[in-house]
């Protein structure tokens, strides 16, 4: 982690591998890769400039129907985890039933669960949705602004970090699939993640099977249901761009999952029961009776708990270090993961050259409020 009161040692920044980096006082002056013994291979590329970014973007590999997608951080040591999901996921239902009886006339225009959870990001409510771009550029500004619209206080340089741009990509050889499969919010594996928000901390299968056929197809059967997405999946998924916020972004979105089965009152069998999904690839209800596991045509009998990630509550080995599976959508090269930091100095220059270019906090958020105090800021400087 990046400690600024410890000096000149190696540190390890969430799992990325080991760097050092040389401190004067407070402020991080540089970050040099040392040699680390990180399960996952990274390569930062240190940027300083515009053009640095735009020459390592250009050496990527990236398509329309399997792109590239972004995600900038103003500190480079958070963890990649959804905002609801940081500190409680015991909260994220009932932060969500509280929204819905305020908005219920709005939320029910959405088709889809997954829409409601947009609607949700959009005005703030912490959700699993986890904020990517298929813009490089806006990535680049989210690493290097603290935005304005949501700033607590001003950084000032000395308090400053260092930013860091994260990149995904489908995996082309995933179970099969091929990378113009991208998940959109209808895909049968996104409505379970997002009607999994819907539940309360334990939840039964035909509880969560109830709420996910009415997003797929009231012919759907919940023993068929994907239990691998249920208990640890994660996915890109390419949203409508149905508002100027998104629009202007070039938005999309993780959705991020993480829960373990359960079995009431007999914990060991439910951390076997967690592997043995895991492990084995067990994929549908149907299957998990054919090796033992519940009763068959009771989807009732399985449950699942929401576990909190990186705490001690998090007993399933597999899930210590990775709980969203987010490794399997790092963007990498030869297995080396591609991560791009940006010293904590070079950020102010860095957000002077995307303002040339129109890329301005107004621009990332173009609501009324927001654009009116821009153009205060700019005239009346």
């Amino acid at each position: 982690m990046f400690n600024k009161n410890s000096f000149d040692r190696a540190v390890t920044i969430k799992g990325y591998g080991s760097y050092k980096r040389t401190t004067s006082e407070s402020k991080i002056q540089e970050i040099k890769s040392v040699p680390g013994d990180s399960p996952l291979k990274v390569k930062p590329t240190i940027i300083k400039d515009l053009k640095e970014y735009i020459d390592f973007v250009n050496g990527l590999e990236t398509t329309f129907k399997n792109p590239v997608f972004y995600r900038g951080q103003t500190n480079a040591d958070y963890l990649l985890t959804p905002n609801c999901l940081r500190v409680n996921p015991k909260n994220e239902h009932l932060m969500i039933e509280a929204f819905s009886r305020r908005f219920y006339d709005e939320l029910k225009k959405c088709h889809y669960s997954m829409e409601q959870l947009m609607l949700m990001q959009h005005y703030q409510l912490p959700t699993r949705c986890l904020d990517v771009s298929e813009s490089p550029l806006m990535a680049l500004y989210f690493a290097c602004s603290h935005m304005k619209k949501f700033r607590a206080k001003i950084t000032t340089p000395e308090e400053e970090d260092w930013g860091e741009i994260i990149l995904f990509r489908d995996p082309d050889d995933y179970e099969q699939e091929k990378p113009e499969q991208l998940k959109s919010i209808d895909s049968s594996n996104i409505s379970i993640i997002a009607n999994t928000a819907f539940m309360e901390d334990d939840f039964s299968l035909w509880h969560l099977g109830a709420r996910w056929k009415k997003d797929v197809d009231v012919g759907h059967d919940e023993n068929y249901i994907d239990v691998r997405t249920i208990v640890r999946r994660s996915y890109i998924v390419r949203v409508p761009q149905n508002n100027p916020r998104i629009r202007n972004q070039r938005g999309a979105f993780i959705m991020a999952n993480a829960n373990m089965a359960y079995i009431e009152g007999r914990e060991d069998e439910s951390k076997k029961l967690t592997k043995e999904i895991l492990d084995k690839g067990y994929v549908t209800y149907r299957q998990l009776n054919e090796h033992g596991w519940g009763k068959k045509g009771s989807t009732g009998d399985l449950r699942f708990k929401k576990i909190t990630p990186y705490s001690e509550d998090n007993e399933i080995s597999i899930f210590e270090t990775d709980p969203f599976d987010l490794k399997r959508l790092f963007y990498k090269k030869d297995d080396i993961q591609q991560v791009v930091l940006i010293p904590p100095d070079k950020k102010q220059n860095i957000l002077n050259e995307l303002k040339k270019l129109y890329i301005t906090e107004d621009f990332v958020y173009p609501d009324m409020d927001n654009v009116a105090n821009e153009i205060s800021e700019q005239i009346n400087k």
